[in-house]
């Protein structure tokens, strides 16, 4: 049995209500349903980016050197380093 449905209500501009439409009509789906989708790609998406911080907080747990001391040295070498691993 599917989740019963919450209504929302929002506004939103001229320009992306065309887009909405639009998209909406050439889909075959109602304009409720690609929103929904959105979303969800939306949610998905950014689950999955990592916050760096936190990284660098989980980096600085496994040296055996004073992590708080360290990190507020070294933050910006962590942040560097966890990007260039990224790409």
């Amino acid at each position: 049995m599917a989740d019963p449905m919450k209504r929302k209500q929002f506004h939103m501009s001229k320009e992306d209500d065309k887009l909405l439409k639009d998209l909406a009509q050439s889909k075959g789906m109602s304009e409720a349903e690609v929103v929904r989708e959105a979303v969800q790609e939306y949610a998905a998406k950014n689950s999955q980016q990592l916050n760096p911080l936190l990284e660098m907080a989980k980096e600085a747990e496994q040296h055996t050197v004073d992590s708080a001391n360290d990190l507020s040295v070294n933050h910006d070498r962590y942040l560097r380093e966890i990007h260039e691993n990224e790409e």
